[in-house]
């Protein structure tokens, strides 16, 4: 496992991995202390937006967690609390350590924060960037994909529900290729293990309709039934 530090400053609480940070502190988890560092050096869509990061030497990323939905208009950041292990941030964190620590690919999780207002708090994770990382979704809409790659899509998901993991947003922008055309996983907020119950199908029809999602808002997209069975098929494979 890795080693994770818990600090308590300010009435915050941050957990971090003392291998990659030497030192920690609530400015590291404020976007504007890195623009002043010319530390920031861009940004990924979705709710609350992922900011790619400079900082101690490490290519980092950096998401705040925010609400969607009609309750994000009246309520931005805020979570009820129940204890800082049971935060969304740190849950994560914990969950990315653990699959890590069984092969699977995803991100490396550095730094977790919770702070502590009245009775809800707000919080924030920070993973290493993936090099030259992009999403399924980005590459489709410019060339088609290997049939290979297709099969080892589904073989990556069926690692992953293997270790009885719930990906709540399983779709085709929270799967990532780098440039060795390797497979990551990314953004597991909310997820968590769960028994075997025959949620893994619904998993996969998720993944799915976002692609039609993709698809409709871009026909040129490069996919269709045919790569859609590999995948399936590198799942199935995998599950044998």
């Amino acid at each position: 496992m890795q080693a994770t530090e818990v600090a308590k400053i300010d009435g915050q609480v941050i957990c971090y991995n003392a291998q990659i940070l030497s030192q920690i502190s609530p400015q590291f988890f404020d976007l504007d202390w890195h623009r002043s560092r010319a530390g920031v050096h861009g940004s990924a869509p979705g709710r609350g937006h992922a900011h790619f990061l400079h900082a101690q030497g490490q290519e980092l990323v950096l998401r705040p967690f925010r609400r969607g939905g009609l309750i994000g208009k009246f309520n931005s950041d805020l979570y009820m609390r129940f204890g800082f292990e049971n935060s969304r941030a740190f849950r994560e964190y914990r969950l990315l350590e653990w699959m890590r620590s069984r092969g699977l690919s995803v991100p490396r999780p550095v730094a977790a924060r919770y702070v502590p207002s009245g009775l809800c708090y707000r919080a924030g994770l920070i993973t290493e960037r993936i090099p030259q990382a992009r999403p399924l979704a980005d590459i489709l809409l410019e060339t088609p994909l290997a049939l290979p790659i297709w099969s080892k899509i589904g073989g990556v998901i069926r690692q992953m529900h293997a270790l009885g993991v719930y990906h709540s947003d399983l779709n085709c922008r929270n799967i990532l290729l780098d440039a060795d055309m390797q497979v990551w996983l990314i953004d597991f907020d909310k997820c968590r293990r769960r028994r075997n119950t025959g949620w893994q199908q619904q998993n996969l029809s998720r993944l799915r309709r976002s692609l039609n999602k993709e698809e409709t808002k871009h026909p040129e997209l490069n996919w269709s039934d045919t790569e859609w069975s590999t995948l399936l098929s590198g799942y199935e494979r995998d599950e044998q």
